[in-house]
């Protein structure tokens, strides 16, 4: 699910991310996303330039715990109390940096949304 940013009512740290890439390793303690390139485009780019076939990219630290939380139950909010519990001051602004993060794997397809449901009481 896309984020529309238009509807002001939507609360983000309400939001649960969910993995959409599936091609992920754990490795000496970080997260590594593997992704393998087998488009007739890359096929391509791979004789010409002498690319690889696949590829990865290493999450740091926070990245990579971050990655670690997502588990389809956990919401944004939860995932930044997780981190401030976790690195305390070191994260801060911990959901302005938590939402800038999950926006950029959001945009790569690498996650995507749900709204958590909940009822007003």
């Amino acid at each position: 699910m896309k984020i529309n940013s238009k509807n002001k009512k939507d609360n983000f740290l309400l939001y649960i991310p969910r993995k959409n890439h599936d091609d992920w390793m754990e490795k000496e303690g970080k997260v590594y996303l593997i992704f393998t390139h087998d488009k007739l485009a890359e096929k391509i780019v791979q004789k010409i330039f002498n690319r690889p076939r696949v590829t990865d990219i290493r999450l740091d630290e926070i990245g990579t715990y971050i990655w670690q939380l997502i588990d389809d139950n956990r919401s944004v909010y939860s995932i930044g109390e997780c981190l401030t519990e976790r690195y305390g001051n070191d994260c801060e602004p911990v959901y302005n940096r938590l939402i800038m993060y999950l926006r950029y794997l959001n945009k790569k397809g690498w996650i995507r949304f749900r709204k958590e449901e909940y009822s007003k009481i």
